[in-house]
């Protein structure tokens, strides 16, 4: 049994916390199938010359990119690292899911390449500049972000709205190559799908990805996401491209009465 500990500490829950069902999120099926397979992101990994011990970042990221993908058909690439370092991540013991959704919905998030992965555990968890800072907020500026918990027997109406972020024991596999449970959470990843055979897929920062765990897995702390463009953004680009119009027809006329 594998006693490692991968970035993950347990939230604490609280009367207050938005739950799926209370409508207080506005929350909408967004993936009738519930298959977030086609919209994975590019695959980047929390531990390459160093380990980051920053799974909660890594997969509520790609939770947000692969919404964000199949809502606007661009895939974004947000950087771990400033969320690691803003949501205060302990770079020998991780963080909870909720910490990192606070952050995210308070600072924002920025491009990896405004701030990419760093060759040493020091310079990777060194003080976010406030340049960068300022780009977070532009991107709170554009973008609304929310979550809400999810109660296990509802994972599938979940998956229709969203990827879901969960705390799974990492990482032991039985004789038929699924991962299975020996003992308490230690990582975060993201549920993406349920199989032909009703087991939970999920999507992995730690090796090769896709795993396939056994039916029935015992999956804590599920949490969704809302993204969403906010309505000032939306109403400034229309206005933006129906000046651009109404200036090319100007010019065309202009032309030809000229």
């Amino acid at each position: 049994m594998n006693n490692k500990n991968y970035g993950f500490k347990p939230p604490v829950m609280v009367p207050e916390d938005f739950w799926l069902g209370s409508g207080k999120l506005g929350s909408v099926d967004l993936n009738p199938q519930g298959d977030w397979r086609p919209y994975l992101p590019q695959l980047e990994h929390q531990r390459k010359k160093i380990e980051t011990q920053a799974c909660v970042s890594f997969g509520t990221l790609s939770a947000l990119e692969m919404i964000h993908k199949l809502l606007y058909f661009v895939e974004p690439n947000y950087s771990d690292r400033f969320i690691a370092k803003m949501s205060e991540t302990d770079p020998n013991g991780g963080n909870t899911p909720k910490k990192v959704s606070e952050t995210i919905k308070h600072a924002g998030t920025i491009p990896e390449m405004d701030y990419p992965f760093a060759d040493s555990l020091g310079e990777y968890y060194q003080d976010v500049p406030s340049t960068l800072k300022y780009l977070g907020k532009v991107w709170l500026g554009k973008y609304g972000f929310g979550y809400e918990w999810v109660a296990k027997d509802k994972l599938k109406e979940a998956l229709r709205r969203s990827p879901v972020g969960c705390a799974v024991n990492a990482w032991n596999q039985n004789e038929k190559g699924e991962y299975i449970r020996l003992g308490s959470s230690n990582h975060w990843c993201v549920l993406v799908a349920y199989d032909e055979a009703d087991r939970p897929v999920i999507w992995d920062s730690y090796d090769e990805g896709l795993k396939t765990l056994e039916k029935d897995y015992e999956l804590d702390f599920p949490q969704m996401y809302v993204l969403k463009k906010k309505e000032i953004a939306q109403g400034k680009k229309k206005e933006n491209i129906a000046t651009a119009i109404i200036a090319i027809l100007r010019r065309w006329l202009a032309d030809i009465f000229s």
